[in-house]
């Protein structure tokens, strides 16, 4: 049995545990790139870490997905991975509620950066491990 019969076969745990995950590493990881010139100043190696492991779990995110929603379709897809940014936003913004901290981060160009790339990054993947599954299926 390969990892696809597995994962359609737990699809609950599989879904609540992308929740989860996804939650914690976009509350985590904001902001991927700050653009306020106050905030201050991250190493360039720390910076590019960030970016790098977004950028890899969102890629993980998108072919579970393709995976779990095989019959969804890509505004779906896209609706729902704005969705679990949202929410790791608004608990990134819980945490640091009340905190100087938040007027360096939570601006309107890092928030739009961060929702805009990491969708586009996990639905892009989504779309193509669906076309890619696809033409497996019928080339058999």
């Amino acid at each position: 049995m390969g990892y696809k019969e597995k994962c359609k076969n737990h699809k609950k745990v599989m879904i609540l545990s992308m929740f989860m995950f996804s939650i914690l590493v976009n509350g985590g990881f904001f902001p991927i790139v700050n653009f306020n010139p106050d905030s201050p100043d991250m190493e360039i190696l720390m910076r590019l870490i960030i970016i790098v492991m977004a950028v890899v779990f969102h890629k993980s995110i998108g072919s579970l997905e393709a995976v779990i929603f095989e019959k969804w379709s890509m505004v779906l897809v896209g609706i729902l991975n704005c969705v679990l940014i949202i929410c790791g936003l608004l608990c990134r913004y819980l945490i640091e509620f009340g905190e100087v901290s938040i007027t360096y981060y939570f601006t309107l160009s890092n928030i739009a950066f961060q929702m805009i790339v990491l969708a586009l990054v996990s639905t892009i993947v989504y779309v193509w491990e669906r076309k890619k599954n696809t033409s497996c299926i019928s080339d058999k």
